[in-house]
């Protein structure tokens, strides 16, 4: 007892030593901090004087600079620093603490603002080209007596402040020695302490584990008498588990004979827990494999060797000893004695007859889901097709009432003018017919998850200003002003350029055609805090009422709009709505009735584009004639449709130096390219016999019409047949109804391309030639 006295006496002394030299260590800390601070202090109050004379400098040197030449560039340093200087000034004054450096400060004060007023002064002598005033006031000499003052002046405050730095440093070394002093003798001390501390405490330990030896003696005589009650309190809450849980148990013992059966496993089995005891556990869980229906391996064996064994749920079936079966989901584990030795095994198991039951339920419902998808894909595919063939049907008629219109509007002599008001009509009802077709293919097409976009960084600059070609002759038709925003760096959007046009040509002719006479239309750009570029067109229309904006974007849903005369599809913004979401976008808008609309689209702002920003310009191109020559220029066109054929025979007799020659099918077109060698041929797709796609494939496999340019000329619309077109060999893919001056364009590159092509072929001709010659040497033939 007396041991513990000493060992808590001299934990106490301790105690209180290690508290004082702990309360000594945060003292000198402080008095380091303290020192530290006013050394940093010191540092920036003679940083920010420096700064400030640096500055003076700077607007004296610029005023010089201004006063000698006159040019405006050399006034940037002064007016970066004139309005900044006095507040330096204060901002310095109460930084410092020292008063006799504060006494300095207050003296350049007056000094600084009588030296801005002379640079200002001479300034604007300069500015109003009195240059004997500069000369006069500068030699007066008062900007360099000023400016000696304040160096003066700063040169004092600057020896206060270093000498307060010099007294700060000195401080500071003086409290790390001080610290480094504390923190050795603080070790020291504990060191002793602690070596004082465990030769006690090793004394009281052999003392008191001399009385502990006793009585642990006495208290496992206590444990043992213990642990058997407990032993039998723990078998009474083994039975009162096993009886209760959820899932059927068997045990047995190394020989596989059973030592236990909860009552779940007795009502699964038909065994009652008395009659399986010491039976092999194979003459009581009766299992077979669910598919086979053969005996299946109990794995108590296997676990008793191998360690836990989980059978496959769903696939194994229990027959009850009355004969009822069971799908069984299972699992076995050993049993071990404290030195980890197995002693036997628990096998547990359970019903899941009901969820293998749902579980067949899912998998029959997900094979009719799979079957649906499927027949779903099969009738959206016939939609596709269908469409195609739609487009093309429509499209062929349309290509003769268009093409004729544009015809007798151009002939000669020029038609009446009641003819020519009836031609507009016809061609005016003809393209909106057109348009309506595309629309609907478009939204189709959209809505089979068929169009495949190319999301890309797309510049947007170029976009609206192309945009604004195509629109703008609308707008001034109208009377309607357009404003377009400027843009003074690059600018990307994650888009498909082609896509991205149609939406915002599409916005812009709503926002022109339901504005009002003499209206405006605005476009703006902005970044939005979520990393997108909106892109609002704003109108001066009638605007719309909240139940208006409730149902737009809704298909041949025009808003009442079809009473006021303007034509128009109802489907143009739901294809857009469509487009720009495909293109991960968001498109919206904000009405005020009265006053006008707004909308806007949204989308991903491709800030990893750096490409240099050109300013791009969009040119409309008119047809160029096609060049005359010596010799007609020989044509080939494969079409079984009469009308279009006499449209496009109408159109060649109006230019002598071309010729036309036709085939109604493939097989003919074939022999009369490789009879007649045309300098351009003109295929339609849809042909009887082979298509226009597998003879234009038989004419690049022949030497005689390989470099023949073929145009495609089809009524086939839908992106991807033009793109499946391309992709074929057609050197390019024109759509019915012809627009004439596209098509005079087409042909005119073609001709050119096929010419360059022939003179090519003749180079390399007389480069083979002229290589055999000099390979046979002269006076040879080959």
């Amino acid at each position: 007892m007396k041991s513990s006295y000493k060992i808590w006496g001299t934990l106490t002394v301790a105690l209180l030593l290690v508290a004082l030299g702990t309360l000594s260590l945060f003292w000198a800390y402080g008095q380091i901090e303290q020192a530290a601070e006013k050394r940093h202090r010191n540092h920036i109050v003679i940083r920010q004087a420096q700064d400030l004379m640096s500055e003076l400098k700077d607007a004296e040197t610029s005023m010089r600079g201004y006063a000698l030449t006159g040019d405006e560039a050399f006034l940037e340093p002064y007016l970066n620093v004139r309005e900044g200087l006095a507040g330096r000034l204060r901002e310095l004054r109460g930084l410092t603490k020292i008063p006799d450096a504060q006494v300095h400060l207050d003296a350049v004060e007056p000094l600084l603002t009588a030296k801005m007023a002379h640079i200002a002064q001479v300034i604007e002598l300069r500015r109003k080209q009195d240059t004997a005033g500069v000369i006069a006031l500068v030699a007066k000499g008062e900007g360099n007596r000023l400016m000696d003052l304040i160096r003066d002046e700063m040169n004092a405050f600057n020896q206060i402040e270093d000498a307060a730095l010099a007294q700060n440093e000195a401080l500071f070394q003086a409290n790390l020695r001080n610290l480094f002093a504390v923190i050795l003798l603080a070790s020291l001390l504990t060191l002793v302490l602690a070596l004082l501390f465990a030769g006690l405490t090793y004394r009281d330990t052999q003392h008191q584990l001399k009385s502990l030896l006793h009585l642990e003696t006495l208290r496992m005589l206590e444990t043992q008498q213990q642990a058997n009650a407990a032993l039998q309190i723990s078998e009474e809450k083994l039975a009162v588990t096993l009886n209760s849980i959820g899932d059927a148990v068997i045990a047995t013992d190394v020989e596989t004979l059973i030592t236990l059966m909860n009552p779940l496993a007795e009502k699964l089995t038909g065994w009652t827990q008395a009659e399986a005891k010491a039976r092999p556990v194979s003459e009581v869980f009766h299992i077979i494999n669910k598919d086979s229906r053969l005996p299946a391996i109990i794995p108590v064996m296997e676990t008793l060797e191998h360690g836990t064994i989980v059978g496959l749920a769903n696939h194994t079936v229990l027959i009850a000893r009355g004969g009822h079966e069971y799908d069984i989901a299972d699992s076995c584990a050993p049993i071990r004695d404290r030195e980890n030795r197995v002693v036997g095994a628990v096998l547990v198991f359970r019903d899941v007859s009901t969820e293998y039951a749902i579980e067949q339920a899912l998998r029959e419902k997900a094979i009719e889901l799979e079957t649906a998808k499927a027949i779903a894909e099969k009738a959206n595919l016939a939609k596709s097709d269908f469409l195609s063939s739609m487009s093309h049907e429509l499209r062929s008629p349309l290509n003769a009432i268009l093409g004729f219109a544009q015809l007798m509007e151009s002939d000669s002599p020029l038609p009446t003018p009641t003819q020519k008001d009836s031609i507009d009509q016809i061609l005016h009802a003809g393209w909106f017919l057109l348009e309506l077709i595309n629309d609907i293919l478009d939204l189709a097409v959209i809505e089979s998850g068929r169009l495949s976009l190319s999301l890309e960084a797309v510049s947007l600059p170029e976009v609206l200003i192309e945009c604004r070609a195509m629109i703008e002759p609308q707008a001034q038709k109208r009377g309607i002003s357009m404003t377009f925003p400027l843009f003074t760096e690059p600018c990307y959007v994650k888009a498909d350029r082609t896509r991205l046009k149609q939406v915002l040509i599409n916005l812009l002719s709503n926002a022109i055609k339901y504005n009002q006479t003499g209206g405006t239309v605005k476009v703006d750009c902005t970044q939005s805090r979520t990393g997108c570029m909106r892109i609002s067109v704003k109108d001066t229309g009638a605007g719309l009422t909240q139940e208006m904006l409730a149902q737009l974007f809704q298909a041949f849903n025009r808003l009442g709009k079809e009473a006021t005369g303007e034509e128009g599809t109802g489907i143009g913004l739901v294809v857009s709505k469509r487009l720009v979401e495909l293109m991960q976008g968001k498109i919206g808008a904000e009405s005020t009735v009265g006053t006008g609309s707004v909308f806007w689209i949204e989308l991903i702002h491709d800030t990893t584009h750096h490409e240099e920003y050109t300013k791009a310009v969009n040119t409309v191109m008119a047809a160029s004639p096609i060049p005359t020559g010596p010799d007609k220029r020989l044509l080939l066109y494969v079409e079984d449709n009469p009308a279009n054929l006499k449209l496009i025979e109408q159109l060649i007799s109006r230019h002598p130096d071309l010729r036309l020659l036709s085939a109604m099918n493939g097989q003919d077109g074939i022999a009369l390219a490789i009879g007649q060698v045309p300098d351009v041929i003109l295929m339609d797709i849809n042909l009887p016999g082979i298509s226009g796609i597998e003879a234009m494939k038989i004419l690049r496999q022949d030497p005689i019409t390989a470099h023949i340019p073929i145009v495609a000329l089809s009524a086939n619309a839908m992106p991807r047949d033009i793109e499946k077109g391309l992709e074929a060999g057609f050197f390019r893919y024109l759509t019915k109804p012809i627009k004439v001056n596209e098509f005079m364009e087409t042909l005119n590159v073609a001709l050119e391309h096929g010419e360059k092509t022939i003179k090519e072929q003749e180079i390399m001709t007389t480069v083979e030639v002229a290589l055999e010659n000099a390979e046979t040497g002269p006076g040879t033939s080959a």
